[in-house]
């Protein structure tokens, strides 16, 4: 008997302890997964700043034009370069003299005063020349500057300095477009987990009608047809359900990829279907379409770089004026340190270059003219663009103003047809209708605040200010 206890307390213990390290191994687990992420509009709007591609390429353009802008400042300062060089030559080349090349020059000969015989040529020795030396040493410096290039210079830097603010306006409209993107995945995510949560409550009514069609058949109250119906829209219901369960899960990854966040990563959202209503004025809205968009600003500057391209094009055939300075040494085993310099003045005077400035100022004027075109393009673009988001904010607007309290209505008709149905004063069929009304009305009634919510921020892009954070 105490062996039996015995071992039923080392198998209990085997099994606490097991548990135990279960339990521990779960809440690592547990603990090592990544919290999930929850995200307000303006929160996600910085996110989408922050990891959005599109916007780090806009910034590197501004980034490159600044680096384009101290290129051409570069070109206004005098430029200074330095060549130095050494050589090592291993075996220079020789020559050999021989022995009565003095002579030849008209030197004396060598001769025996006391025999008075004149030394025999061929007894001279040879001379050995080498020339150049081992170790060479040259070095140049030259400083070169324009003095006068017909405005060339100056043109392409504050070309420069337009195409870096036009690559800033260009960043300014990313960030614009960025954050309707994110305005409207955020608010399809609400929407959609406003339509499941309908859809759980329409569930939950037709499920809790079908249990009472269920009772009330046991007692004769009604009939199997009753309960088929109501068994049938629990099915569709559900149905339901899953469609809109799955229209949540597209909306949450719309948002993430709207965001750049891993798709495995999990996120909510932190927000309401919620926005006040706000006058529009037409006409006012273009007007401050026109004075407020980016992308105007950014055809003007490009309307001035044109400008500016068609003046650099004008200088190709014009003379150019520069200065210049030169120092050279030289230096080697064989000679001292040998240093010269010279300054001067250069002119360089095109005669004939085969018509080829005409045509670079006949391109620049038809690239002018192209913007200027585009420029006019937009201006429309903008006031359609405009209209179109205000009539669809009118039109949103009229929507709730339609709906204003129909949900509450509809609340009260279920409420009241509940009531009807379980005393036996209605039929099913007739309790369906009204459950559907009331679906619908909820619907429709969270579409429309949604529409009027995009439309808000479609205007508000179309004028070129900053979204408003909704509640």
């Amino acid at each position: 008997m105490f062996k039996r206890y015995l071992g039923f307390g080392v198998v209990l213990s085997l099994q606490t302890l097991g548990l135990v390290l279960v339990l521990h191994l779960n809440s690592e687990t547990v603990s090592a997964q990544e919290p999930v992420q929850t995200f307000t509009l303006a929160q996600g709007i910085n996110y989408a700043l922050s990891n959005n591609h599109e916007f780090q390429i806009a910034q590197k353009d501004v980034e490159l034009a600044a680096e384009k802008v101290k290129e051409a400042r570069a070109a206004l300062l005098p430029q200074l370069t330095l060549d130095t060089s050494y050589t090592y030559n291993g075996d220079l080349p020789t020559t050999v003299l021989s022995g009565d090349f003095p002579a030849a020059l008209g030197g004396s000969s060598s001769q025996n005063s006391s025999a008075g015989k004149t030394a025999n040529a061929d007894t001279s020795e040879p001379i050995e020349l080498q020339f150049g030396a081992v170790h060479n040493f040259q070095g140049q410096a030259q400083v070169q500057y324009p003095l006068f290039t017909w405005g060339q210079l100056g043109s392409l830097y504050r070309q420069a300095v337009l195409g870096q603010q036009a690559a800033e306006k260009a960043l300014e409209t990313a960030s614009l477009d960025i954050e309707l993107q994110v305005h409207q995945a955020f608010h399809g995510m609400l929407l959609a987990d406003a339509f499941v949560e309908v859809i759980e409550q329409a569930l939950a009514q037709v499920e809790k009608r079908y249990e009472l069609a269920e009772k009330q058949k046991t007692t004769g109250i009604t009939t199997r047809l009753e309960v088929i119906r109501a068994n049938v829209q629990v099915v569709n219901t559900r149905s339901e359900l899953i469609q809109a369960r799955n229209q949540q899960k597209v909306a949450q990854e719309n948002f993430k990829l709207t965001l750049g966040i891993p798709l495995d990563q999990d996120i909510s959202i932190q927000g309401q279907l919620y926005s006040e209503r706000k006058p529009v004025n037409l006409e006012e809205a273009i007007a401050a379409a026109l004075a407020h968009r980016p992308e105007i600003h950014q055809l003007n500057i490009q309307e001035q770089i044109g400008e500016k391209q068609v003046k650099v094009a004008k200088t190709g055939n014009k003379p150019m004026l520069s200065t210049f300075g030169n120092y050279t040494f030289n230096d080697s085993e064989r000679q001292s340190l040998d240093t010269s310099w010279s300054v001067g003045v250069a002119i360089q005077i095109p005669i004939f270059d085969g018509f080829a400035t005409r045509a670079r100022v006949n391109q620049a004027r038809v690239r002018l003219d192209q913007v200027r075109t585009n420029k006019d393009q937009l201006f429309d673009s903008i006031k359609l663009e405009v209209k179109s988001a205000v009539f669809d904010l009118e039109a949103a607007q009229k929507l709730i103003e339609a709906q204003d309290g129909i949900v509450e209505q509809a609340a009260e008709g279920l409420r009241i047809a509940n009531v009807q149905h379980e005393a036996g004063l209605i039929i099913g069929i007739e309790l369906t209708d009204v459950e559907l009304s009331h679906t619908q009305a909820q619907v429709n009634r969270l579409q429309a605040v949604h529409d009027y919510i995009i439309a808000v921020a479609r205007l508000d892009r179309a004028i070129g200010t900053q979204i408003e954070s909704v509640k």
